[in-house]
């Protein structure tokens, strides 16, 4: 009867041992697949977020193509014409027209960066697996910026040459009677003439063709196209 009792005792001991570890494994398993489950959620979180991030760099390098683009033209523009100045007649007609107005003209371009400041605020950016390319897409960032600065730089000297040239005398006093005239009675093509003549024989008209092209070189907006170009890349190897 006692070896019953015994034995009895035994059994009921390790069905609690086996169902203890049962218990623990389960437990072991649910919060496993939690953290499973919840860095799964996180990683589609940070794919979802890299994707917009991959749009807007997109929407970025046309902006700064076209930024590149047109300080290469404006500075061709004004080679083009100091390369004339001293023979003015021999220009054709087509070419003043569109060369002369190009370092007078102004140009908006606009980057934006919501997508990245989503990624940092959510803290997410600190979830990419691939650390280099999280810091690759702080660098096209950084480029980004870089050239919005560069671009200011530029355009805060194209107007001072600009002040300066329309500043002159010369030039003042043919504005101001341009102003007087009607738009019916304008001789265009002698007004282009007049003015085309005034910035080849002005010092400030001379300075203005000079230092446009001496500001700086294009090469730093095309330098952070290449920086776009591999981050963008970079996320569509991450995340296929």
């Amino acid at each position: 009867m006692e070896k019953i009792k015994r034995i009895s005792a035994e059994y009921k001991l390790g069905d609690f041992f086996r169902n203890f570890i049962a218990v623990v494994l389960g437990i072991i398993i649910t919060f496993a697949g939690s953290d499973w489950i919840a860095e799964r959620s996180t990683q589609m979180e940070v794919e979802k977020s890299l994707q917009l991030v991959k749009s807007e760099l997109a929407l970025n390098r046309e902006e700064m193509k076209s930024m590149g683009d047109r300080v290469a033209l404006e500075q061709h523009a004004a080679n083009y014409l100091f390369e004339h100045k001293d023979n003015a007649k021999e220009m054709p007609a087509d070419s003043i027209r569109k060369y002369f107005p190009l370092p007078f003209q102004w140009s908006k371009f606009t980057f934006t960066s919501d997508a990245i400041e989503m990624l940092k605020t959510s803290g997410l950016i600190q979830k990419i697996q691939s650390k280099e390319l999280a810091l690759q897409i702080i660098k096209a960032y950084g480029a980004i910026k870089a050239a919005e600065s560069s671009f200011t730089i530029y355009s805060n000297i194209k107007d001072q040459v600009q002040n300066d040239f329309n500043n002159n005398p010369e030039v003042k006093a043919h504005t101001y009677k341009l102003t007087k005239q009607r738009e019916k009675t304008r001789d265009l093509e002698s007004d282009l003439k007049k003015q085309l003549h005034l910035l080849f024989t002005e010092p400030e008209g001379l300075q203005l063709l000079q230092a446009i092209p001496n500001i700086q070189s294009p090469r730093i907006y095309f330098a952070s196209l290449k920086e776009i170009d591999k981050t963008i890349a970079a996320i569509e190897k991450e995340y296929k």
